[in-house]
């Protein structure tokens, strides 16, 4: 009888082994080309992930916005309330381990019309440990530790959010100045242009027809005026949103003074798998999943028990019991709670290794941002050079008499469409490159 005992209790112990195995990242996972066969890697440490975004946006004024963001803003700390939140469940799965007291005094006094008009008490205390032979609390502290980790990478996801946020909506701010004070002064040239025309009209050089035209020519550029002023306004409330404040202008540089990495390191693609705190929150949730699906099997085998108690009452009464339960009729039920997990692991696994293709595919599509618009800087520049030549010789031939002035007129708005558009490819490019900077991992350092 001893020896079929011990052989169930061997048994046991070795098909429990598995239950205490420690997550690795599957093998068939290893980060590698993430970026697209294009993408020249580099094996060089310092990318754009490592380094600060002081580093990267130099502009003070945008340093200290996002720095205001980051201390201020309301998303942010509801992610340290769920952080803190964490932290207390994965201490009381560490606690777990300790065996508990239960401390109840207890006392009264015996009536006056009873034979003994005496004090009687009792100090119960009891005590209950569950021993972790089979890794029930292991894997369920080790399942709470993964969600802590998930939840601090999801914070740090979110800082990093912010920055590439207040960085983008700050550019934009700076570009819209910028188209500002040239739309501005076209439509000061405008307003020349129709006095000008009106004159020529006086004097039987120009019909009404092409007055008329100039006059809502001008007053389109005018109402895009006011178009830009109130997505100014839009822009500058947006900020105000992520700094936690009320709508009030931002303080900021000028378009033409900002300055942003030439050369852009990307590293390996095996890097996302740890700088990116979005991926580690996905695998740091598989994990957890892992953890639940091994607390889940570990239900299959007996809890054992020890408890205990001390009555003190004029006298000391001792006891200690130990217990062993094996669940038999909850079989199905049990099982079931397997199948889930099982399941839940699973679908981790899966949102992990699409998290993977997605992240390469934004670094690729940030590069391919990036160089698009630096090449339509090129061509806008040529295309500028060329329209204000252009204009030039126009207002050469009108002033000869050789051509009219609408003609002057449409070199001039083909020239602020340019000029216009190249603010735009400036602006991609900037905005390319916050994208990047986050989709490599970029911290708050």
């Amino acid at each position: 009888m001893k020896k079929t005992l011990y052989l169930i209790l061997a048994v046991v112990l070795l098909s429990s082994c598995k239950i205490y195995d420690k997550y690795s990242r599957p093998d068939d996972i290893t980060g590698e080309n993430l970026y697209g066969t294009e993408v020249v890697e580099n094996t060089d440490s310092a990318t754009l992930a490592t380094l600060s975004y002081k580093e990267i946006f130099t502009d003070p004024l945008l340093q200290d916005l996002i720095g205001r963001a980051i201390e201020q803003n309301a998303d942010l700390k509801s992610l340290q309330y769920a952080v803190e939140q964490a932290q207390a469940g994965y201490k009381i799965s560490k606690m777990a381990f300790v065996p508990g007291f239960n401390f109840v005094p207890q006392g009264g006094y015996n009536l006056p019309n009873t034979q003994l008009n005496t004090w009687s008490y009792s100090i119960p205390v009891a005590m209950d440990w569950e021993i972790d032979l089979f890794g029930k609390l292991l894997n369920k502290k080790r399942q709470a530790q993964m969600q802590l980790l998930a939840t601090q990478d999801l914070q740090q996801a979110a800082q990093t959010q912010i920055v590439a946020t207040v960085a983008s909506l700050y550019y934009q701010l700076l570009m819209l100045d910028e188209q500002l004070v040239l739309t501005d002064s076209t439509a000061q040239n405008w307003r020349k242009t129709v006095q000008v025309m009106g004159l020529m009209k006086d004097a039987g050089m120009m019909n009404e027809v092409s007055v008329a035209q100039t006059e809502a020519t001008c007053y389109a550029i005018e109402a895009g005026l006011l178009d830009l002023r109130k997505a100014i306004r839009n822009v500058e409330n947006a900020l105000c949103v992520i700094l936690k404040q009320t709508p009030q202008p931002i303080v900021r540089g000028s378009f033409s003074e900002q300055s942003l990495p030439a050369d852009l390191q990307v590293g390996v693609s095996a890097q996302l798998l740890s700088n990116r705190p979005d991926v580690r929150q996905s695998e740091h949730n598989l994990a957890a999943y892992f953890y639940g699906e091994q607390y889940a099997r570990a239900q299959f085998y007996p809890s054992i028990n020890i408890s205990g108690s001390v009555l003190f009452s004029g006298m000391w009464i001792e006891s200690l019991v130990g217990s062993l339960t094996q669940p038999i009729f909850r079989h199905y039920a049990v099982k079931g709670g397997l199948d889930i997990a099982k399941a839940q692991y699973k679908q981790a696994l899966n949102e992990y290794e699409q998290k993977l293709i997605s992240a390469g595919s934004e670094v690729n599509n940030a590069l391919l941002t990036i160089n698009t618009a630096r090449q339509k800087q090129t061509q806008r520049t040529e295309q500028i050079q060329s329209l204000s030549q252009a204009m030039e010789h126009t207002q050469s031939l009108m002033t000869n008499g050789h051509t009219t002035y609408l003609e002057v007129i449409y070199a001039q708005q083909s020239l602020l469409d340019a000029q216009t558009s190249l603010l735009n490819d400036k602006l991609e490019e900037m905005q390319g490159i916050v994208t990047l900077y986050q989709a490599l991992g970029g911290g708050v350092k």
